[in-house]
């Protein structure tokens, strides 16, 4: 019995020690953070920090934080934060955020209000600590612009998971899957429009909800996301798109399609879009600037009659075609491809 207690004793005694050498690495890490913010010249404001939640968390909360880069612009206003970890698995992180917070851009101050938002990253517990998690989401939430746009939804989750995680999860061999391939997944469901942008596809409609937003896809790296990354060139070596589903009442679009770096670094592939009840879109692409209202008509007889080669008039097939660093939608000219990796040379 004396040997069990002085066991119970000793154990006690380490795993205290563990928690406070770990509060106190946590809160010295966390005050480093806004010091060395400070340093390079940008403001990292907080009113308090605290390391509470012994024996068995490690509970982080900040308060009255005020982080802004007067050189980008970008910036974060929030009365708190907080992050969580379980003292036996510090490597999986969940961070809780307030129902209020502030993001500030060059051109805008955005007011984002939600319900339960929080996110969740989780490494794998081995000396470099790759990424094997990072999931985000919220209930309903309304982010509003000083510049006068608004939009909301009823609920989103969006995630990205390595291919190692991916595997465990399906319980398949990771080997089956890419090096440095990363999961990515978004649901949006019921996502309200700004309504002056609305106003401008159809005055009389109202604001009519966006009834779910999906997209399953992965893209592959030169490199892990790991603790080495902040100073590794990860760039992109390919984008697949498994799915994506837009349904918007009657509206139905629908996408899968790959894209990756041609040599000068531009995006190319090909993306194939389905749109059932495609006559919807004719308003949106004038409203958007992406067609000019007189020549809206012309467009859409062109794109009735390719949607006649479908066998269903209402079914409309369009390809997005990424080529030379150009890039349109079946036979309408977007513009320039996006970079996917920096010029060289």
């Amino acid at each position: 019995m004396r040997k069990l207690l002085i066991l119970l004793l000793t154990g006690s005694g380490l795993w205290s020690g563990y928690w406070f050498a770990g509060s106190s690495a946590i809160r010295s890490g966390a005050e480093s953070f806004f010091a060395d913010a400070a340093a390079q010249g940008i403001l990292a404001e907080k009113s308090s920090l605290s390391v509470v939640g012994f024996p068995n968390r490690f509970d982080l909360t900040v308060e009255g934080i005020n982080l802004a880069d007067p050189q980008s612009g970008f910036g974060w206003q929030a009365p708190f934060a907080q992050v969580f970890a379980m003292t036996w698995k510090p490597w999986h992180i969940i961070a809780a955020l307030p129902p209020e917070q502030v993001i500030t851009t060059p051109d805008e101050e955005i007011t984002l209000t939600s319900e339960g938002m929080m996110a969740s990253f989780r490494a794998r517990p081995t000396p470099d600590l790759p990424l094997a998690a990072v999931i985000v989401e919220s209930g309903a939430f309304t982010a509003t612009s000083s510049s006068g746009w608004t939009v909301g939804a009823f609920r989103a989750l969006a995630s990205i998971k390595s291919a190692e995680a991916v595997a465990d999860e399906a319980g398949v061999d990771e080997h089956m899957l890419d090096a440095n391939t990363y999961i990515v997944t978004l649901a949006i469901e019921d996502l309200v429009p700004d309504p002056a942008a609305m106003a401008a596809f159809d005055p009389d409609a109202g604001v009519p909800v966006i009834d779910e937003i999906r997209l399953l896809g992965s893209v592959q790296l030169t490199a892990p996301l790991d603790r080495h990354a902040g100073n590794t060139a990860v760039l992109p070596v390919a984008l697949n798109l498994g799915s994506l589903l837009i349904q918007w009442g009657e509206l139905k679009v629908t996408a899968v399609g790959t894209v990756a770096p041609d040599a000068a670094g531009f995006a190319a592939g090909r993306i194939e879009f389905e749109v059932t009840n495609w006559q919807r879109l004719i308003p949106a692409l004038v409203a958007t600037g992406a067609i000019k209202p007189e020549i809206s008509k012309t467009v859409e007889n062109m794109l009735g009659a390719m949607a006649k080669e479908t066998g269903d008039p209402d079914v409309l097939k369009l390809p997005l075609i990424l080529n030379e660093g150009r890039m349109s939608l079946g036979p309408l000219p977007l513009g320039p491809a996006p970079m996917l990796l920096p010029p060289t040379g």
